[in-house]
């Protein structure tokens, strides 16, 4: 756990793992399952950091101001990645849409 009490993981690198007990034998398997990337982070000389396993906005806010353009605001501390949390908000369930001027989709 982080300061914040959130669950954090390795970013694979050289050196050892901080966790104990459990949580070091489950990293520790999934690190075997893919020992190859890992190795390549180690030969590129990464070091073995943590990270939050849980990203929390803060001061989220959207509007859709017109038709088409939606506005999302939101804050993330150091580490995390915008683009994660969009991914998780914006999964849709609809078709995709097109305008006329653009050919649709072909699967």
């Amino acid at each position: 756990m982080d300061e914040a009490g959130r669950p954090t993981g390795p970013l694979w690198g050289r050196g050892r793992l901080s966790t104990t007990d459990e949580a070091l034998a489950l990293e520790m398997g999934v690190a075997e399952r893919h020992a190859i990337l890992c190795g390549g982070m180690e030969h590129a000389g990464l070091d073995q950091e943590r990270r939050a396993l849980v990203a929390s906005p803060v001061d989220m806010s959207w509007q859709w101001p017109q038709a088409h353009p939606l506005v999302i605001t939101f804050s993330l501390p150091a580490g995390n990645y915008a683009t994660s949390v969009l991914n998780e908000i914006l999964r849709t369930t609809g078709p995709d849409r097109h305008t006329e001027n653009e050919p649709a989709a072909v699967e």
